[in-house]
């Protein structure tokens, strides 16, 4: 079962190494080109609505979740890493922030 895209009913790529959440999955969808189709045992069957992409994004990330059940959850390390190295980044971009002896990162 696949979520699919566009009139060429091309499938969304959805890695194999994680999970997603259903808004994961729609996020992806704002960035593709509709119609959508829910693609299932070879058929396509369209999904019309907003409603019904909704269910379709609960229904594919159930699905992928489940194939991909040896895939890590997520815990937040990698989003809570990215924004400490944003905060650092940003710091060592400051004018002065090579002279300063302070450092207030946990």
């Amino acid at each position: 079962m696949e979520l699919c895209h566009g009139w060429a009913r091309r499938v969304l790529p959805l890695s194999a190494t994680r999970k997603y959440s259903p808004v994961e999955i729609r996020t992806l969808c704002k960035r593709a080109s509709p119609p959508f189709w829910l693609r299932v045992e070879g058929k396509h069957i369209p999904v019309v609505g907003e409603p019904c992409l909704q269910l379709a994004c609960q229904v594919s990330a159930a699905y992928h979740d489940w194939l991909a059940y040896n895939a890590p959850e997520d815990d937040g390390f990698a989003a809570d890493m990215l924004q400490r190295e944003l905060r650092i980044e940003g710091h060592m971009l400051e004018p002065g922030s090579e002279e300063s002896d302070r450092d207030d990162f946990p």
